[in-house]
């Protein structure tokens, strides 16, 4: 069995934007010459200062190499002669965590043609002893001195900020663990939500570290891709909140999808690289769950290779089987980084009573009880229990949800 076999499912997936009608698409190259890198590599070369170019780890997919060719194109045809800056690549971990052998092979990705040109490469490590403050945040320490920063993100709807890009790698990619932790806590209120950044604390709190950065003499310029299927399809490039604003209109024409009402069944498939781990693939649940009925069923499918990831994301958990019981040890004892994707998976089980279905072959079932999810090795075997679970109800309406850590559901409003 299959989820075809239980009754008519539409897919949705995400929408590769059209170009304009005769019209070739904006390359990086033209964008980041149309918005000023020349002049801006000029200038920290006068300054005497690198180009820190930031940019993510392996845990976001960004076409790094890409974007690496468009801007050492820009320098090599800069026209006054020893006017290129040095150049360094301060890669924006945030909180992640890699071994040696994951950067080695990162690195190798995205610049193997230019390391000899590349001064030096650093991963930021939001728990090292030498970060530096800067207004109310923590940074790492290149992030100081009025230097010149050129950041690339991707585009796509963050459960919680809204929408990511390269305003975020510039921000909460190169915080302190402390850092990140104040901006993430109010990913717990009910201000938050995928495309929305109008009144949304945890983007707020970007915006404002954009300007603190600029306040302290940072000069920032950033450009965002738009990935689906693991191609560019769109970019935007200028001011990092600029170049987030441009890209609005083509997310939501990309990645949102709208139900006329909620359904009772949800299936959201996770790929890579947000499938790692169920810490990350808890993307795909945020993503789609204001689609589900309450009392409906969502059934997220992740590889998990890496298992559950961060360890206190499950033990807030295991101590705390109920929404109520998980809010008050948060309100106890300080919320702490991975915090609200537990609270709000209880809200969604425990609250709104949604059934949830986890299938993977990595993740043990015996942590079904502790997750409030019934894993499953498989799809058939998923879909079997689905039918189960719909048994009593008329004419059951689901949808398919493709690429769902970044396609993001709505419904219309009644």
């Amino acid at each position: 069995m299959n989820w075809q076999d239980l009754f008519s499912m539409e897919v949705v997936a995400p929408r590769v934007p059209a170009a304009a009608s005769g019209e070739p698409r904006t390359t990086a190259r033209d964008l980041l010459e149309r918005v000023g890198l020349p002049a801006f590599a000029v200038a920290a070369k006068a300054a005497g200062q690198l180009l820190t170019v930031v940019v993510n780890d392996t845990h976001r997919y960004t076409d790094t190499r890409s974007f690496l060719d468009a801007v050492f194109s820009i320098l090599d045809a800069l026209p006054v002669v020893g006017s290129q800056p040095g150049v360094r690549i301060l890669v924006a971990a945030g909180t992640h965590k890699s071994d040696e052998l994951e950067r080695a092979a990162h690195e190798e990705r995205m610049a193997a043609p230019y390391l000899a040109r590349i001064a030096e490469i650093e991963w930021h490590d939001s728990d090292a002893a030498d970060l530096v403050r800067i207004g109310a945040y923590e940074f790492h320490r290149w992030m100081a001195g009025r230097g010149y920063y050129l950041a690339c993100g991707s585009m796509e709807p963050h459960y919680f900020a809204g929408v990511t890009g390269a305003h975020k790698t510039l921000t909460l990619g190169v915080m302190s663990r402390a850092s990140i932790e104040r901006n993430h806590a109010a990913a717990m209120t009910p201000d938050v939500a995928p495309l929305k950044l109008e009144g949304n604390p945890v983007h707020e709190g970007v915006v404002n570290a954009v300007r603190t950065l600029e306040a302290d003499g940072a000069h920032l310029l950033a450009l965002n891709q738009v990935i689906i299927g693991g191609k560019v399809t769109g970019v935007t490039a200028g001011h990092p909140i600029d170049a987030l604003k441009d890209g609005l209109d083509m997310i939501r024409a990309c990645f949102a999808h709208r139900v006329d009402r909620p359904l009772d069944l949800v299936v959201a498939r996770v790929g890579a690289p947000l499938d790692r781990d169920l810490y990350q693939a808890d993307k795909g649940i945020k993503n789609t769950e204001a689609a589900v009925r309450d009392g409906g069923v969502l059934v997220v499918e992740a590889a998990c290779t890496h298992g559950i990831g961060i360890r206190h994301f499950v033990e807030l958990l295991e101590k705390a089987p109920t929404h109520a019981a998980a809010c008050a040890i948060v309100a106890k004892r300080g919320y702490r980084l991975g915090d609200h994707k537990a609270v709000r998976l209880r809200a969604l089980t425990d609250v709104r009573g949604v059934r949830v279905g986890l299938v993977t072959p990595n993740i043990d079932p015996a942590m079904s009880k502790v997750l409030g999810m019934t894993i499953f090795r498989d799809s058939a075997s998923a879909a079997a229990w689905v039918r189960a679970q719909l048994a009593g109800t008329p004419s059951p309406r689901g949808l398919i949800v493709e690429d769902a850590g970044n396609l993001a559901l709505e419904v219309s409003d009644a």
